[in-house]
């Protein structure tokens, strides 16, 4: 279940002198306050919605929201409401998914280069992630043995109708096939080819 909805709070206060109130006729001074509106998600600020001035009479506390003011007062607290920033807060959530979404990108990036290195330096305990040619099915190869020119592999009892599924089959009790040898010069082609497509450790 998604929690959302809007919520306000205070954001500034200024007293303005010399203005009339309608309530009580006196000329006097008022407390403007000014509120802010956002719209958040589980609690998360997400960003901003309206800003809304009131004023209260310090003489006899009538409060009044912009509509029923008299045209001083109204200019006033549109002044203020102008004058009165939005709290960067406001766009938290906003700010979270940008963070996440950069770290994702750089994690990609770097997960990328990661793979060249391990294409061109295979370690014992790699796992490259393949789509057979034969079902189009995924699977994956775990090095077992690293030779100055080959790799021996153990292929993956189990094979899973989707790429985001290899993680469910990549487990140490399903590797139980009799190794087999691939040159090192095969792995780059094979990648090339399109049938390996990710290689972990």
């Amino acid at each position: 279940m998604i929690f959302y909805g809007t919520k306000g709070s205070h954001l500034f206060s200024e007293r303005k002198n010399g203005i009339k109130c309608d309530n009580c006729n006196e000329i006097t001074a008022h407390n403007i306050s000014v509120y802010g509106k956002y719209a958040y998600i589980y609690w998360i600020p997400f960003f901003p919605m309206s800003k809304k001035a009131f004023s209260e009479c310090t003489n006899c506390s009538a409060t009044l929201d912009v509509n029923g003011m008299n045209g001083k007062l109204k200019s006033a607290a549109t002044e203020v409401k102008n004058n009165t920033k939005t709290p960067i807060w406001y766009w938290s959530g906003l700010a979270i998914i940008a963070v996440l979404i950069s770290l994702g990108v750089y994690s990609s990036l770097q997960h990328d280069k990661d793979v060249a290195v391990y294409i061109n330096q295979p370690a014992v305990g790699d796992v490259i992630e393949f789509k057979s040619s034969e079902n189009g099915y995924y699977s994956t190869l775990k090095i077992s043995a690293v030779t100055s020119d080959s790799i021996f592999v153990i292929q993956n009892d189990y094979e899973t109708d989707k790429k985001t599924g290899v993680s469910d089959i990549d487990k140490a009790s399903n590797y139980t096939t009799e190794p087999y040898s691939l040159g090192k010069n095969q792995i780059q082609g094979l990648f090339d080819e399109k049938v390996f497509y990710d290689i972990n450790r």
